[in-house]
This record gives structure tokens, sequence and C-alpha cells, in this order.
């Protein structure tokens, strides 16, 4: 019960009443006494102080001092219970409901996008979508019984009822009027005699070349040219579906799908076919044995009279990536716009080879690439280092010009920068919400971007979360955000590394809601994976991309795999773009049906499709073998290896202040203990043994700025590089190319 306080007037009376003589007293019962003067009127109360820290009579509370009593006390569903001046329940803070907090709460069969697991389906239709009404309840007004033969509400049709409608009643001449699989009138087999006229009219879906705006995509195929027929309905012969992955029509392939053909089969002696985006066999990989002798044969690609790799055409006559190769003997020139830097080219992309507006000689702004030549349009010599962004070069600026502390003295992003990446509130590791870990705190990005980026900014984050496949979407006002995201007017390239280099208006520079958080959906690749049912994508139950679905991976040797079998969690978290991870038991699978079982990573693996398991689908596993994970970002301190042949090798770098820098090889190139004790110390926070090789000078790529360790000394024992003594944070006396690697032993 809701109580109020009389306290003020309890006061009032106590001092009038005691001054006036007026009133008398009451007994122990209530009861009145009219004596007067002089009568016994035994013990009286001293009266109320409020503000004394302690409930006497005619207080409700006193300070912090409830007396026990809170908001749900007083017939609220929540909130914080306070007390006012007057000692007098301060129920500002309470709140009527917890409708509208995104969880299911008594009382509520759902709350915004958490619906509990319920669907159209448990709720009794066959198809729709479920949502959640403001009052927390379901609203199946979207959902249907469509195929039960009865036309419901919202069915134009079901199967042969067709509820009296004809092709006559809905405009057109003749024809035949169906019922879709959706319960909708399906009157493509009408026809019109207006059809032909070049003009879509009434229901035709089409007249000649006005299509009304669909194309194959719309129609349900991968690709093709969507063209009409003579009756008005689409003509799809032209379509087709190349890149589902399976061989359809008259395709060779699709995909990883080769329909069992080998390069031997195609008349070369060795090498790896491969299908391409037309779904025609690639045998740029395959190889016959005269390869060298500067003559075109067979399947040959290239030939440039050598055997060697590095140069454009590899020992196996194929092009390598990012070149282009003509004439005989084979002259192969570096593609400009792949994002990496060979031969005569400054830079490539977002490749910059560590160049930035400041080296150029300009004060800030945004170096860029153009034609793999330095474009300084975007320097200038505005301020940088005030705390604002001014101009139009800067990309940051957080009050300083201090270099490796994510914005440079050039008010640029760092290309080292680490800003870890989550998506949340979707169907898992790839559909969500946008967030990403600023100054400790995970918070969304608004959705307020150019159309035209919009893919872009899609594919960035798609690739920092691991993710192989191509068409990623960007859901724009994703909703379930804040009022305050971290960044807005995002413009990306589509070639960045991570999201941390796209150009924005800086951080916290915002004028967005909630309800404009942004989301995406990445498109798988085979092998991909994804953690589901979790409460962000860093934290789920696993699951593995083959033959274009979604399947469950078994527990089997993930259980304690970490020391007993190898490397399966550290593999995991890795491919999604995460440090390392734990297996959690908790997640058990909606099926006993499993795709990948037994796997057992040796260390060298980057993706657990290419650990040793069982043959897909052969499994031995129940429901309660579904195997969990949660992932962890990299914080200050941690090591990675970049830029090796795998995940066990390459070069080494730390993160201090959010930047990755790499570590001088001096004193650690030679092979004594001065070497080994860093080895030891670098394999063992890598997760690794303590043996391994150092990789030096050619054997590693060169890194970017900052190179932050110099003139390691371990002990061996240290539990981390950065506790190694060394001349200290960012003091060095090196180049790039003295960054130091290692292969660890796995």
């Amino acid at each position: 019960m809701k109580r109020s306080s009389s306290l003020g007037l309890g006061i009032l009376f106590f001092v009038f009443g005691c001054a006036s003589g007026v009133g008398g007293t009451e007994d122990a019962g209530g009861r009145r006494s009219d004596s007067g003067p002089g009568a016994d009127v035994g013990p009286v109360e001293p009266p109320s102080i409020c503000g004394n820290g302690t409930v006497e009579i005619g207080e409700e509370c006193d300070g912090e001092v409830r007396d026990g009593t809170t908001c749900v006390d007083l017939g609220y569903a929540g909130g914080e219970l306070g007390c006012d001046t007057l000692c007098s329940f301060d129920k500002t803070a309470c709140v009527e409901t917890t409708c509208g907090n995104g969880v299911v709460d008594d009382g509520e069969e759902c709350d915004g996008a958490s619906l509990d697991g319920a669907d159209c389906t448990t709720e009794g239709f066959t198809t729709g979508e479920l949502v959640c009404n403001s009052e927390c309840q379901f609203d199946t007004s979207g959902c249907r019984s469509c195929g039960d033969g009865v036309i419901d509400l919202g069915e134009e049709c079901d199967g042969a009822a067709l509820g009296g409608a004809t092709c006559a009643s809905r405009g057109f001449t003749g024809g035949e009027l169906r019922c879709d699989a959706s319960c909708g009138l399906d009157d493509g087999a009408c026809t019109s005699i207006s059809c032909g006229n070049g003009t879509r009219e009434a229901t035709e879906v089409c007249d000649g070349a006005d299509l009304g705006g669909a194309d194959c995509t719309s129609a349900g195929f991968v690709r093709g040219t969507l063209a009409c027929n003579e009756s008005c309905t689409f003509d799809v012969s032209a379509c087709d579906n190349c890149g589902n992955g399976v061989v359809n029509g008259a395709e060779a392939c699709d995909g990883s799908d080769l329909g069992g053909q080998t390069c031997a089969t195609q008349g070369f002696t060795r090498g790896s076919l491969r299908c391409d985006t037309s779904c025609r066999f690639d045998t740029s990989a395959c190889v016959i044995e005269a390869c060298g002798n500067g003559m075109l044969e067979g399947g040959e690609a290239c030939d440039d009279g050598n055997d060697a790799s590095g140069d454009g055409c590899s020992m196996g006559c194929t092009v390598e990536a990012g070149w282009t190769c003509a004439f005989t003997p084979s002259m192969c020139t570096p593609i400009c716009g792949d994002g990496q830097i060979r031969g005569g080219e400054a830079c490539d992309g977002s490749n910059l080879a560590g160049q930035t507006c400041v080296s150029q000689g300009f004060a800030t702004g945004t170096l860029r690439c153009t034609s793999c030549a330095f474009d300084t349009s975007g320097c200038s010599n505005t301020t940088c280092g005030n705390g604002t962004l001014d101009g139009t070069g800067e990309e940051c600026d957080d009050g300083n010009t201090v270099r490796f502390d994510g914005c440079d003295s050039g008010c640029q992003v760092e290309a080292g920068f680490h800003l870890p990446v989550r998506l949340r509130g979707g169907e898992g590791s790839n559909h969500g919400r946008v967030e990403v870990l600023y100054g400790g705190s995970w918070r969304d990005v608004c959705d307020d971007t150019p159309s035209i980026n919009q893919g872009a900014f899609a594919n960035v984050v798609c690739r920092q979360l691991g993710y192989t496949g191509t068409g990623h979407s960007f859901l724009g006002s994703f909703g379930g955000g804040t009022a305050t995201p971290v960044m807005d007017d995002v413009v990306c390239t589509g070639s960045e590394s991570t999201l941390a280099q796209c150009a924005f208006a800086g951080w916290g520079r915002e004028n967005c809601s909630a309800s404009e958080a942004v989301g995406v959906r990445c498109v798988p690749g085979e092998g991909d994976i994804r953690l589901v049912d979790g409460p962000s994508g860093m934290e789920g139950r696993l699951q593995i991309f083959h033959s274009g679905a979604w399947g469950e991976v078994c527990d089997d040797y993930f259980d304690g795999a970490y020391s007993d079998f190898g490397y399966n969690d550290i593999t995991v978290c890795q491919q999604l773009g995460y440090a390392n991870g734990a297996f959690l038991s908790t997640y058990d699978s909606p099926t006993n049906t499993f795709v990948l079982d037994d796997v057992n990573c040796t260390g060298t693996e980057r993706r657990i499709g290419d650990c040793p398991h069982q043959p897909y689908g052969t499994e031995n596993c129940s429901t309660s073998e579904g195997a969990g994970f949660r992932c962890d970002v990299h914080v200050e301190g941690d090591v990675r290896l970049v830029g090796g042949t795998a995940r066990n090798n390459g070069r080494i770098e730390v993160l201090r202040n959010g930047v990755w820098g790499t570590v001088c090889d001096d004193f650690l190139s030679t092979m004594d203990t001065r070497q080994s004790n860093f080895i030891a110390v670098g394999c063992r926070q890598l997760g690794f043994s303590t043996a391994g090789n150092a990789l030096l000078t050619s054997a590693v790529p060169d890194g970017v700025d900052p190179i932050w360790l110099d003139d390691l000394n371990c002990a061996g024992t240290e539990s981390s590089v950065g506790a190694c003594p060394s001349g200290g944070w960012g003091v060095h006396n090196c180049s790039h190319s003295e960054d130091i690697g290692l292969s660890c032993t796995p």
C-alpha cells in the first residue's frame, strides 16, 4: 500500500498545541482527555526530528533509512525509492512498468526484439512474422495459416480456394488465376489484350522493356538478364543461379562444387582446379611439367622463362595475385588497386606504406592514393591538436599531437589503432547491431552515411569479423542503440582492414537517436563460423557454414580441448576476429544432427574447417553436446602474429595504448640465450609451447609505426613480452626492416 506522510502537520500540532495548552492529550488508546492543566497526562513522546537518520513517529523515512520499504512494496514495478527533506517517501524514481527494457519479465509475452523463442508457428500459424506490440504482448497480425485450404484473415487465397476471384475479375481478358505459396493471388498466367504496348497496365508484371524495376535477383535467381514474354509475365530463361554453390543447368562448376572435375581431367599434369565467378573452370592454378620454358603451353596462364615466384608468374606458371601478365615470354606488371604495393607503386588503395600528410610536408589531413600515387588533395595545414575537427583533412583530434595514442600528430587515425567490433541483437555473430569497444564501453554506430558507402561499410565490418562471402548487407536504422553513439557519418572505401580506419566525424561527434543504430548482415562463405543464441556475437553456440547452410558443431575435443588436444578454443575466436576464448558447456544444440565432429586443431590452422576432423556429417553426438564459446578482445600488453603463412608464425606485434606496434630485432638476431628466452616468452604468451624460431628481416613483412620495443633482454620467465627489460616503450634506434617475428612450435 502507498503511504503518505503527516510529518509537517505533526510538527505544527506539537508546537502550537503545547504552546497554547489547547486540545488536551491523548491516552495510549488514542482517546482524548479533557483534563486541564495540572492533570496527570503521563509520558509524552518526544517530537520527531527529520534528518537524524532514524525513522520516528510521523516519518516514513529519514535520509538513507527507508525501514526496508522499496518501490515494489508501494505498488510499482521497480525503480529506486528515495526520501525527501520532509522525511516522506520520494517515489519519482519508481517505475510503473518494465515493458520496453528488451527483457521478457513476468507478465510479458515479449519485449521489443526479444520474443522469448516464439514465432508464428509456436502461436498456431504456419508462416509469417511474429512481432511484439507496445504492450509487450504478441502481435500475430503478420502471421498466416497459409496452406490449409481455407482463406484466413490476411490471405487472398489458399490452395484451390480463390475466393471467387478470376483473371477477369482482376482486369484481364483471359488466362488462369492461381494461388501462390504465400496465399496471394498469382495472375502470372492471366492475359490481357493490352499486353505488348510497352507499358505495364492493370496487373501486368511487365510489358516489353518495362520490367517495373525487377531483375533476376528479385525474381529469385543469383544473376542474369530478366526479360518479358508475350503474355506480359517474366521470362527468366536468361537468369541463372551461378554463385549458390551448386552446379545447375549449363554451369561447369559453382563455388566449391567442381562436379568431380580436377586439373587432370582438364588436360594438366597437376595443380588446383578452381571455379570462377562465371561458373566456369579456372585453370590458372593448374600446371604442366613444361612450365618455365618461356612458351605458353597447355593450361599455362603465363610463362616468363623461369620457375621463380614473386615476379608475377609463379613457379606453377599461374599469374600471381595482384599481377597481370602478357606476351611470350610473359612480362608481368603489378595491378594497381588491390591494396598491395608492388613494383614501382608508391601506394595502393588504403595501403600508404606508412606515409601520412605529415610525412608529405603538411600539418594534417588525409593522405590518399590515386592511380597508385600519393594524392595530397585531402592534406591541409589546419591546426591539429586543439580538440576540434578543423577543415576537411582531420580524421580525428584528441586534443594533442602525441603519436601512437590512436590519433597521430597529423590528426589521422593511426594504421595500427585497435578498435574491437561486435554484432548484437541479431541472429548471431554474422547479424545484428554494430557495436565498437571504445574507452572501455561497447557503443553503437549511427547509420548516417552516404548510400554509396553503405555496401563498403558492411564489407569492412564483415571482413573484420572473418566472413568471406559476398553481398554483405547494410541495415540502416537497426535500432536498439543509445542516444550517444561513438561514431557518426562513417565513410569507408571498402578496402580498410578494420572499421577504425574508415573516415568519420570524430569520436562522440553525432546528431543521432537510439533508433538510428546501424546493423549489418554478413554473408558467410564455405567454412565460416558464427556464435548464436548468446548475449552478443562474442558468445553463443558454435555453427559452421558448409554446403550452403549453417550446421551444428559437436563439442567432442572442445570440452577441455585446450590442454588435452590442441588449439580449438583459440582457433574459433581468432577466426571470428577476436583474441582467445573459452569453451562453454551450457549451450545445448536444438537438434541431434551435427555437421562437424572431433575437431582437433594442431595450432597452425587459421580456421576450424582446416583442422583435422571427421568427414562432414559423420558424428556420434546428442543435443547436450553443442559447443559453446565466449570470445575475448585484445587488451593492453597482448601480442599477435601478423603476415605469416600459418597461425603460429609471422611478425610479432604488441598492443600499447590501443595501438599495435612492432619489436626490433636488436640483440635478438643471434641464436643465443637472449634469443631463446625471447622465443620462450613470446610463444608462451601466444598460447603455444616455449619452443620455436625467431624470424628475421625478409622472413617477415615490414610493419608500420610504431616500433614499441627494442633491446629486449628477457629472462624467459616473464608472463608477457612487454614485461621483459627493454629500452622503454617507444624508445628505439630501428627501422621496420628490423622487425622481428616468431615461428612457434605447437
